[in-house]
């Protein structure tokens, strides 16, 4: 015969085994339910670089280190559309424009890759991480052949990404910054695989607008 006591210990049993089961099935499918598809993600991302002038341009104060030795440089960027016009000043003859130029298409255009979301994670304030693993379709042209991303779920800004170039791979973190209404790059750090190169840069004096106007010498 079953005491009392034993069929009151059972049916807590059963009660605490059905709460854990309710918990983790609301878990599961608050989850599913509240993260985004993939489409839905890349829109974001797209909406949120998008929102800049056709003309722009801006000065990045770069400082690279290869090994021991350690150059600081800047250059000066004109960005009409997808066209970037890059003019290093001080750089080491080595260094080829098109590295600094690849650090301003970090998760841009992601409309020309197959992407998949392979992560969700949280950053250190909370917010949602959308890790995409992204292949371009066409392997010509110039940019990323593809890597994997770090999307802010909160303002769907890349804040991580590790990129493959027909030269190497380059790991970069960045912030950014509001001026003048617009979400530009505040600053960088990158390593690449040649030579385990880093790469910190700042940017400043952004201008938006008509090149014929706005550009000045001291840009």
């Amino acid at each position: 015969m079953v005491g009392a006591g034993d069929g009151l210990r059972r049916l807590a049993r059963q009660l605490c085994g059905g709460a854990w089961a309710v918990i983790l099935w609301l878990g599961l499918t608050g989850s599913a339910l509240g993260a985004p598809s993939v489409e839905e993600v890349v829109a974001n991302v797209s909406r949120a670089s998008g929102q800049r002038p056709a003309v722009m341009g801006f000065r990045q104060e770069l400082r690279l280190q290869v090994l021991v030795f350690t150059w600081d440089f800047y250059a000066d960027v004109v960005r009409q559309g997808d066209d970037i016009r890059v003019t290093l000043h001080g750089a080491p003859g080595f260094l080829s424009p098109d590295v600094t130029a690849s650090l301003l298409d970090v998760g841009e255009a992601l409309e020309e890759f197959d992407v998949r979301l392979v992560e969700e994670q949280v950053n250190d304030d909370g917010d949602p991480l959308y890790v995409l693993e992204a292949t371009r379709r066409h392997r010509e042209g110039q940019g990323a052949l593809g890597g994997q991303v770090w999307v802010n779920g909160r303002t769907w800004l890349v804040e991580e990404a590790v990129l493959e170039y027909p030269w190497g791979t380059l790991h970069v973190r960045q912030q950014f910054q509001q001026v003048d209404g617009y979400t530009v790059l505040k600053e960088q750090h990158a390593t690449a695989s040649r030579l385990g190169a880093r790469l910190w840069v700042q940017y400043r004096d952004y201008w938006f607008g008509n090149v014929a106007t706005n550009a000045r010498e001291d840009h």
